[in-house]
């Protein structure tokens, strides 16, 4: 069975309906309405003679059974893993989306550096390409108004990314490309707006200093570091 066909047998589960009886007691239980002796008895007791339940069952046992969310790069469940994992992005706001996306980039990193196969590519492809979204939605935030979580959390994932990054070279293995460097550029881009900011302002003697040192650790390109360094003294 292919991989696609795999998927296609898991989706297929969630088509099947439920029988009447359940339509009835659901129906029942919404309005507070009582069901037959007969049909609770043989609802409660017997459930996994119910289709619908028993679908639910299937799946379970299915994810279960082959660990979808331990799968690696070049498993069969690897794509339905990573499909669940993006679903995720529903639920995440505009602002919160480069944090949920860095998220994302260091999950493939992480699936990298526990893969035990030769062909990588799709990974490292997607890995870049998920940095490069996270860089263009960066891009879009004005740090000097935006809420100082939404910076946080960029902050941290960053970080969080570079560590994987030497990881993953420390395997032999170079990541640099067009996602990371529109990353690098776009967290340039929000240090130089809030130096920019810091310096149309009075500040006290301490506030000088950290606004060098963040010019310090801009021209070094260590932007993760500036903004931590911003972070900590607002």
């Amino acid at each position: 069975m292919t991989e696609k066909e795999l998927i296609g047998k898991i989706r297929l589960l969630g088509q099947i309906k439920p029988q009447k009886e359940w339509v009835v007691l659901t129906k029942g239980r919404i309005l507070g309405e009582e069901p037959a002796f007969k049909e609770r008895f043989s609802f409660n007791f017997f459930p996994f003679l119910k289709p619908a339940y028993a679908s639910v069952i299937i799946v379970f046992l299915f994810l279960g059974l082959f660990g979808i969310y331990n799968s690696l790069p070049g498993d069969l469940l690897y794509s339905v893993k990573k499909i669940a994992q993006k679903s995720q992005a529903v639920f995440v706001s505009e602002d919160e989306k480069p944090a949920f996306q860095l998220r994302l980039a260091n999950e493939r990193l992480e699936d990298l550096t526990k893969a035990q196969v030769k062909n990588l590519a799709p990974t490292i492809n997607e890995f870049q390409a998920t940095v490069s979204a996270a860089a263009k939605n960066i891009t879009k935030i004005d740090a000097t108004t935006s809420d100082l979580g939404v910076i946080k959390k960029i902050v941290v994932e960053t970080k969080k990314l570079e560590e994987n990054k030497q990881k993953m070279e420390s395997l032999g293995m170079v990541l640099e490309g067009k996602g990371t460097e529109e990353l690098d550029n776009a967290l340039a881009k929000m240090v130089n707006s809030l130096i920019e900011d810091l310096e149309n302002r009075s500040l006290t003697e301490d506030k000088e200093e950290i606004l060098a040192e963040m010019k310090e650790l801009a021209e070094e390109e260590k932007y993760s570091e500036a903004l931590e360094l911003y972070l900590v003294n607002q």
